[in-house]
């Protein structure tokens, strides 16, 4: 069968995301590679608000906040590692 025959359904959904302006979908690894940089930027943000803090509680909460976004980072850049055979 061609390759790229995308059957009644896949022409259905390429309607409903062009009518609705939605972005094509996204493959695994856009999806894995986008939740890498979505944690960056939550780890630098949590940086951010520890800088910032003055109460100790704030500078308790942003330090739980920093380990956090940090473990969800790594375990990202772990899983994607893995995936490229690394």
């Amino acid at each position: 069968m061609d390759s790229n025959f995308i059957g009644v359904k896949g022409v259905a959904d390429k309607m409903y995301r062009h009518f609705l302006n939605l972005p094509p979908e996204q493959t695994e690894e856009e999806k894995l590679y986008a939740s890498i940089r979505d944690a960056e930027i939550q780890w630098k943000l949590a940086e951010s608000r520890f800088n910032e803090a003055t109460d100790p509680d704030l500078i308790d909460f942003a330090t739980y906040d920093i380990m956090a976004a940090k473990s969800r980072y790594e375990y990202l850049i772990k899983t994607a590692k893995k995936q490229m055979g690394l």
